[in-house]
């Protein structure tokens, strides 16, 4: 029988995962953390696992209430580009197959914007539409892009053959310093972020969502964007759209200011969530 308390959280160790984690004990569940390191925390319930290796995602999963995936390469090029995309797909499958075996009925995915296409691919191109929702089209061709589009894919799949309720997390660039400081570095140069469409999001604000996810109950797959409703840049974000992409006509968003590139309206509506932590809100140094 799972227990209603008992979360599996995978790549708990990683600077999302302990946020995670932390957010997580702090709402009153029971955490095992899989990694391939030990929790830096000294969190008890830490295990070293390969996720690659099936059987210990058997074993980790065995009367859990839910399943928190995080673990990945995390961007391209920190692996070659078949051991990104092949180990990410593999992971997921490892933990869906798992998760459906043992009867778990609630799975987190952290997917990514990457899948809209454009965070690490078709630079100098022009998205279909912005703010992007969900159903913008997924056009990533890079391997880190791709191994999330075929994460949430599977995710689907799981979902209507074993009637699970799995919710992915579409998330830009998490940002990990309370104080914003990169963030703020970067102020002067938005055509860096532009492939990002200026969006981010805090990792405790990530955390929160996850555990918002948690609460879902109507079974199927959903993604959802995780982003702040502000940009990551200064100026007025419709300036900006004119200035990097001249020939983009459909922008959905007639409001003034900063706003996100990333709607993230529907994890507002259905899961409430709403990011608290920007960097214009940042202590200073």
């Amino acid at each position: 029988m799972p227990d209603g308390r008992h979360i599996v959280v995978t790549g708990g160790s990683g600077e999302l995962g302990q946020a995670v984690v932390a957010e997580l004990l702090g709402a009153g569940y029971q955490v095992l953390s899989l990694d391939r390191r030990p929790h830096p925390s000294g969190h008890k319930r830490s295990w070293v696992v390969d996720l690659l290796d099936s059987g210990a995602l058997f074993e980790a999963t065995q009367g859990a209430y839910a399943v928190v995936h995080l673990a990945a390469h995390i961007a391209p090029d920190l692996a070659s580009d078949t051991k990104t995309f092949n180990d990410n797909v593999a992971m997921t499958y490892n933990v869906l197959r798992a998760s459906s075996g043992n009867g778990v009925k609630k799975v987190v995915l952290a997917s990514s914007t990457a899948v809209y296409g454009f965070l690490y691919g078709n630079r100098g191109k022009t998205p279909p539409y912005l703010p992007a929702d969900e159903a913008h089209p997924l056009l990533a061709h890079d391997p880190y892009g791709l191994s999330k589009i075929v994460g949430e894919r599977m995710g689907e799949a799981f979902a209507t053959a074993h009637d699970m309720v799995i919710t992915s997390l579409r998330m830009p660039g998490v940002n990990y310093d309370p104080r914003f400081e990169r963030v703020k570095r970067l102020l002067v140069d938005p055509g860096f972020r532009a492939p990002g469409f200026w969006s981010y999001v805090d990792a405790r604000d990530a955390a929160a969502a996850v555990r918002l996810a948690l609460d879902r109950s109507q079974p199927g797959h959903r993604a959802y964007n995780i982003a702040c409703n502000t940009s990551n840049m200064a100026e007025p974000t419709a300036e900006l759209v004119a200035r990097y992409f001249p020939e983009l006509h459909d922008v959905r968003c007639d409001a003034p200011g900063n706003w996100s590139g990333i709607d993230c309206s529907a994890a507002a509506s259905e899961l409430g969530f709403t990011a608290r932590h920007t960097w214009q809100d940042a202590p200073a140094a």
